[in-house]
């Protein structure tokens, strides 16, 4: 029903569209400072880590909690899970290892003293890396946003 005294220039806010956008485009971040790295590095290389908006205790523990906008990657490798993620990333690692001849054929040392997770990634045409429902990383980010409150939020998904 309208209200036919609400003005005739105010529109009705779309909670099911914003959450629908809400769910594409946010995530969670944990911030112990804004303005400076958490100098807390993930095992899936280097870039914006975030988390699911279904997992904001995970973001919790490195700080205060944001909103960010522009977070998820666009061409990401999906794992189902940690030990699916532990898994990969030993394959990339023993790839590497077997294409630059070292001495072993799984040696992280040898990995990690000429690549990195983030470099074999994007060479293979991803900008992230994500398991689902628990963390993600974004290793191209731009037009990063941060929000500290939801009212925040509405009013961004508004602007657009």
């Amino acid at each position: 029903m309208i209200d036919r005294y609400k003005p005739y220039f105010e529109k009705d806010f779309d909670q099911r569209a914003y959450l629908t956008w809400k769910k594409e485009n946010v995530t969670y971040r944990g911030i112990k400072s804004v303005g400076k790295d958490n100098e807390v590095y993930g095992s899936w290389g280097q870039g914006l880590y975030t988390v699911p908006l279904s997992n904001k205790v995970m973001a919790k523990q490195y700080g205060k909690i944001y909103f960010v906008i522009n977070a998820i990657p666009k061409k990401p490798v999906i794992v189902q899970s940690i030990n699916s993620a532990e898994i990969f990333r030993q394959k990339i690692i023993i790839d590497f290892c077997k294409k630059k001849g070292a001495e072993r054929e799984y040696d992280p040392s040898f990995f990690e003293k000429y690549t990195s997770m983030d470099k074999e990634l994007i060479n293979q045409g991803y900008d992230g890396f994500m398991i689902k429902g628990r963390e993600m990383v974004n290793y191209t980010p731009k037009n990063i946003e941060y929000f500290e409150t939801e009212e925040q939020v509405k009013n961004y998904y508004e602007s657009l």
